[in-house]
């Protein structure tokens, strides 16, 4: 066939088309290159086409084939050329990077043709694309990365032994090493599995005897590892040629293993010691087998049932415990359910029916997909089963209301409670959905419940359940889950309690509470609840104001920790009688030790709550400061001692009380000394009939019948005229014991307590010695006399019901004075005669008033507006340094206003006596006095740091009349109106600011003067 080549030669020389031909249909790319001029090259259209380019519109960057081929390619390329030899012929696989990015792998032969001198001249090259070759190599390569799988050759003829990457990857040899058989077989673990390895070689080469064995080797880093090694020969002329075969790593999948064997053994020792019966059954032939507890539970040996089958099981079941087991199981062939779970009962030797729970899984399918292995144990659960029946009659029989449900919230077992306080009279729910029964119960508490299902409690001490009929019951209860052992859970116990009854009369308690809570806070006086201890559980703000100290502070202490010692027995005492039940409430006056270590005086009333048996929970207490009260009534003590002191220092003022009867109650010794009685001797009796003269009486009795046609007798005649707040003074003739007459001046006053006349006082002071001068007596009268008119006329100015008996006062002091020069000396006398003479001077400015009020424009004049402040402020001075107040006039000496002096006086002093009255404790009380112009009117500004007022609530009433404020005693309502009235009188106005608890600014507008 030799002519056929030479004729293809010769065609193709002769015919071009046959060449194109060839390169078109048989390679993948035809490239002919300049070894000396490497810039010059010629490839055929198909290698361009096949690297994505069209021949005709190659782009300009591209010039040769050397633009596209891999950079390390290239150089083993250039490498080979270099050492070329005569009719050199070489076979590479080249990468090339196709027009898309991707890489063209090409299997190049060439041949380089060569100069007559032996150097290369050309070079033909024929490619072919085997880029998908490739690709599948790669791809085989990964897998078997990924699986750990290499491969390995031993060449016989050769004596040489190839390892792949993963290969020498799994012995942890580098890249370049190159194993021989001695070097191969010593990898394997010294022993057994070196020994198999090597007669495996051998029966393959020997005997072409396949093998597939699981290892241990040592790698070179000494590690120890598993591997599945398998090997295939090529015989050739009944001469083995060379073995091949498989190397994988199986380390993870044998130590697993391993590890199975071991929870395997360690599973069958924890079975053995948890007393289980196992059991193994093939489905489809029904053999079984079953360990010595199985047989145990039932009081046999396995030696007496056999042949065991799962007859044996079905033989010993109850029958009607079969039907329920049959159900189940056949919801495990169909695959409806993971798991055979079945409680029932089996026959034992002795007769007796115990209870079995059974648990089993089908482990493996026939190719059919009919279950063929299932596997499963028997735990003896008699004693369980007693103890769930005894709970079960227990929760039918209490009286509370409980209900007993399965893992499906199926009822159980109830008590006869749960049924009346659900109204589930007549209703069958033993097997029923708890929710079948209850469908108004929503998702939150099917929440709660299977959360219990797995081992939680939930409880609350109160829910709202809305009945389906729209009812509304309130219950308290508790879910939890009961136990079939100690770790596997039953099912639910509810617990509930209806306290709809009791929410309601909590609802309506929260109500009172409420109201007990606006009081507790909004009250006047403070109030607090203490536990039995004494311990302060709560406080209003008035008792921290009381006691200075803050809410925190008095919930860290107890009552005894600020009780004065003098006081804590008493109190204590009364609590203990109190907590006891021999009392049901106390009170007393007593004192309390403030922050400051101040001494407030207050009055105590304490009551105790107690629950539904009886028990204390708390006392309740109400606190009234009354130490201002307390103050003033030592003040009055004082006094009275003084006065005491003066009743019995008076010698020569005859001082007499009486009852309201006119029967003698107190007798001085200026009394004894003028009429010659002793105390002893006049205490009880009548007067006048005792000492008057009777003749003046009956001419008295005459004359007020005369004139006021009211019939009068005796003692009546000085107590007729006696009304509220006035007094009566005049001339009578005292009959001495020795019957000696003289005549006295008589004032009469009514003695009062609680707005009530209990006596009369009398004062008399013998007169003989002054009638010698009555003309200036008469005189002193008639003033005095005149001074009294005036102030009646001035009543509907002076709305604070000033009675002033000044005249008389300053007339007695005076004679007094007179009678007792050494008196002057005295300081209540001084004091006495200081308020008599300011009195007078008051009463001279209201006169004054009376006289211009009826032309007030005629009368207003200039005021020098800093001395009127500092006149007032000397008449209060007492009264400002008694209470600790600063009075600061910074008002300058050259402002006049226009007004009446009177006015002035009383609108200064209204303001300064208000301040000084209404100040606080908590702070050093001061009041501020300074004037400004404004508009062409001088505005006075009075501030002071006082109690303040509450403007928001009582800012439109507070210039009313009788509008109080604070709750002084002596707080009449009528200053702030009267003010008013007289500063509009002359042209004036008045504005205030004020802040709760920090204090008060009036301004008043006056005329510029």
């Amino acid at each position: 066939m030799s002519y056929l080549k030479t004729e293809l030669y010769e065609l193709i020389k002769k015919d071009n088309s046959v060449f194109d031909f060839i390169q078109e249909t048989a390679l993948d790319g035809l490239t002919y290159w300049d070894i000396e001029n490497p810039n010059h090259n010629y490839m055929s259209p198909k290698f361009w086409s096949t690297l994505g380019y069209n021949y005709n519109e190659l782009p300009s960057k591209i010039k040769s084939w050397k633009d596209l081929i891999n950079k390390e390619d290239l150089e083993l390329l250039q490498e080979v050329i270099r050492t070329n030899s005569i009719d050199f012929t070489y076979e590479q696989i080249c990468r090339f990077t196709h027009e898309n990015g991707f890489t063209v792998w090409m299997k190049c032969n060439g041949k380089i043709i060569q100069s007559p001198d032996g150097n290369g001249l050309r070079l033909l090259g024929a490619h072919i694309d085997i880029t998908y070759q490739k690709e599948q190599e790669l791809l085989l390569e990964n897998c078997n990365s990924a699986a750990r799988i290499g491969y390995w050759e031993f060449d016989i003829l050769a004596q040489q032994i190839h390892w792949s990457k993963i290969t020498k990857e799994i012995h942890e040899v580098c890249e370049n090493y190159i194993p021989n058989l001695e070097t191969a077989i010593h990898f394997y673990k010294e022993g057994d599995n070196r020994d198999i390895i090597n007669i495996a070689i051998s029966n393959a080469i020997k005997n072409n005897e396949p093998f597939d064995y699981r290892l241990q080797i040592i790698t070179a880093k000494g590690n120890h590892r598993w591997i599945r090694t398998i090997g295939q020969t090529v015989f050739t002329k009944g001469r083995c040629t060379k073995v091949y075969g498989t190397f994988q790593d199986i380390t993870i999948e044998k130590n697993a293993k391993i590890e199975l064997i071991k929870e395997k053994e360690k599973l069958q020792s924890v079975l053995e010691g948890t007393n289980l019966g196992t059991w193994e059954w093939n489905i489809q032939t029904g053999e079984a087998i079953f360990n010595n507890r199985w047989a145990e539970i039932i009081g046999y040996t396995l030696e007496e049932l056999q042949p065991i089958s799962i007859q044996t099981w079905i033989d010993f079941a109850h029958p009607d415990d079969l039907l329920q087991s049959q159900k189940i199981l056949e919801e495990c062939y169909n695959k409806e359910r993971d798991f055979y779970h079945c409680e029932c009962r089996m026959k034992h030797k002795n007769g007796e029916w115990v209870w079995v729970l059974d648990h089993g899984r089908i482990i493996n399918w026939t190719d059919e997909g009919l279950p063929l292995m299932m596997y499963g144990t028997h735990t003896d659960i008699t004693e369980t089963k007693k103890t769930f029946e005894r709970n079960k009659l227990f929760i039918e029989q209490t009286p509370t209301a409980i209900a007993m449900f399965d893992t499906q919230v199926k009822y159980i077992a109830s008590s006869e409670k749960w049924i009346t306080d659900y109204r589930l009279e007549g209703q069958k729910i033993i097997g029923q959905s708890h929710y079948d029964v209850f469908p108004e119960i929503g998702e939150e508490w099917k929440k709660i419940h299977q959360q219990c299902l797995t081992g939680d409690t939930h409880k609350r001490d109160e829910e709202k359940f809305v009945r389906l009929d729209g009812s509304t019951q309130w219950i308290r209860w508790v879910v939890k889950p009961w136990y079939t052992d100690s770790e596997k859970i039953g099912g639910l116990i509810m617990l509930t309690e209806d306290i709809t009854e009791r929410k309601k009369i909590q609802e309506q308690l929260l109500v009172s509470e409420e109201a007990f809570r606006g009081n507790f806070e909004s009250a006047a006086i403070g109030m607090a609840l203490l536990n039995v201890h004494g311990q302060w559980l709560k406080v209003n703000k008035n008792l921290c104001e009381i006691t200075g100290y803050t809410n925190e502070e008095l919930m860290q202490l107890t009552f005894q920790d600020i009780t004065h010692p003098d006081d804590l027995d008493e109190d204590l005492a009364l609590l203990k009688e109190l907590v006891e039940g021999k009392i049901n409430f106390y009170h007393l006056e007593k004192k309390y030790i403030c922050k400051d270590e101040t001494i407030v005086y207050v009055i105590l009333a304490a009551s105790i709550v107690r629950d539904s048996d009886n028990n204390p929970l708390y006392i309740i207490s109400q606190i009234i400061d009354i130490t201002s009260q307390k103050n003033a009534e030592n003040k009055l003590e004082q006094a009275v001692s003084k006065l005491q002191g003066i009743l019995d220092a008076s010698t020569q003022v005859a001082i007499i009380e009486t009852n309201i009867d006119g029967l003698i109650t107190t007798f001085n010794t200026g009394a004894e000394n003028l009429l010659g009685y002793p105390k002893e001797e006049v205490i009880h009796l009548k007067t006048p009939e005792t000492i008057h003269l009777q003749e003046e009486i009956e001419a008295q009795e005459e004359k007020i019948l005369i004139e006021k046609n009211i019939n009068c007798k005796g003692f009546e005649v000085f107590t007729h005229v006696l009304h509220k707040g006035k007094f009566e003074t005049s001339e009578w003739t005292y009959v001495k014991k020795d019957g000696t007459q003289f005549p006295v001046q008589l004032t009469v006053t009514a003695v009062k307590r609680n707005n009530e006349i209990t006596g009369y006082l009398m004062i008399a002071v013998d007169i003989s010695s002054i009638k010698k001068v009555e003309n200036e007596i008469q005189s002193l009268l008639f003033v005095t006399k005149d001074q009294n008119e005036r102030l009646k006329n001035f009543a509907h100015i002076v709305s604070h019901n000033l009675r002033s008996h000044s005249g008389n006062i300053a007339m007695m002091l005076d004679l007094l004075l007179y009678e007792n020069p050494s008196y002057a000396d005295n300081e209540i006398i001084q004091l006495l005669d200081l308020a008599s003479k300011n009195l007078k001077d008051t009463i001279g400015h209201l006169n004054e008033v009376v006289i211009m009020n009826t032309t007030i424009t005629e009368n207003i004049a200039p005021v020098n507006l800093s001395d009127a402040i500092e006149n007032s402020i000397n008449n209060i001075q007492i009264l400002a340094k008694n209470a600790q107040v600063n009075i600061q006039n910074e008002v300058k000496s050259d402002v006049f206003i226009l007004g009446i002096p009177a006015y002035v006086e009383s609108i200064l002093l209204n303001f300064l006596s208000n301040s000084i009255k209404y100040k606080s404790d908590k702070r050093k009380a001061y009041i501020k006095l300074n004037a400004t112009v404004e508009n062409d009117k001088i505005v006075l500004s009075i501030e002071d740091n006082g109690l303040g007022i509450d403007l928001k609530q009582n800012g439109d009433k507070l210039f009313g009349m009788y509008k109080t404020f604070h709750m002084n005693d002596d707080a009449r309502g009528i200053g702030l109106f009267i003010t008013k009235n007289q500063i509009e009188a002359i042209g004036g106005k008045i504005t205030v600011t004020s802040e709760v608890d920090k204090g008060t600014t009036f301004k008043l507008y006056f005329q510029n003067a």
